[in-house]
């Protein structure tokens, strides 16, 4: 009487064929349930037939070899687990890219996080102020939002970078801060890009005192649909 060990070559390979089919046929249901049929793209159709040829084709080759079932079966484990976290992550993609921007909304709450629709929000910073980064012309600007200040004021710093030299400034406007009465200088703006949300031709100052930081004023504000402020959430909607 012949033992498992001398089984013809034949019948070997197919006892082991079937068991790595079965193996197969366990995770291939665990994906299905994951991901149903029903949402797999149909144009898909010829480009899935070759994948299981392929993959029929390297069962037979595994199923050949020397290799203990054990050894196979735990690498196919393995490779399975992996398809199946990448099957499912892709399927929750909408969720994770929200995940991540609502993450990086609050690790860096200047950058906004862009929701349905085209409104931006913007998380309260540490220091209870928030914080936009903006495009002036194409050139990054970071702004303090100040729904005191009448109109989008620049530093000299900032509006330096912009083109906007000393030498080239009017200080004809006269402004009164909570430090006094400082003066201003009107430029002109081509545009300001808040993330989707698109300015043009807006005017602006540049402010002669020792501003800290750049200034986004109710001018820019009022053309906006909306401002909400909720749970340290700014919303920005045009």
């Amino acid at each position: 009487m012949l033992d498992h060990r001398d089984k013809p070559s034949g019948a070997r390979f197919g006892q082991r064929l079937l068991i790595l089919l079965a193996v197969v046929a366990v995770g291939l249901g665990a994906l299905f349930y994951a991901v149903p049929p029903a949402f797999l793209p149909t144009q898909e159709g010829p480009k899935l037939a070759g994948l299981v040829l392929m993959g029929l084709s390297l069962l037979a080759s595994v199923a050949a070899s020397r290799q203990r079932l054990s050894e196979i079966g735990a690498q196919l484990g393995i490779w399975m687990l992996l398809g199946l976290i990448l099957v499912a992550g892709y399927g929750y993609r909408p969720e994770l890219q929200a995940v991540a921007q609502r993450v990086m909304g609050v690790l860096l709450p200047a950058q906004g996080q862009i929701l349905e629709g085209g409104a931006v929000a913007f998380h309260r910073s540490a220091d209870r102020h928030f914080w936009i980064d903006a495009l002036i012309n194409d050139v990054p600007v970071r702004f303090m939002v100040d729904t005191g200040a009448s109109s989008i004021m620049l530093t000299e710093a900032d509006a330096a970078r912009l083109g906007f030299t000393r030498d080239r400034l009017r200080f004809s406007q006269m402004f009164s801060t909570a430090n006094g009465v400082t003066r201003g200088a009107p430029v002109h703006l081509d545009h300001i890009r808040i993330g989707p949300l698109t300015f043009n031709n807006v005017q602006a100052s540049v402010n002669e005192g020792a501003l800290d930081q750049s200034l986004l004023g109710m001018r820019l504000l009022e053309q906006l649909s909306s401002l909400e402020i909720s749970n340290d959430t700014l919303i920005l909607r045009r």
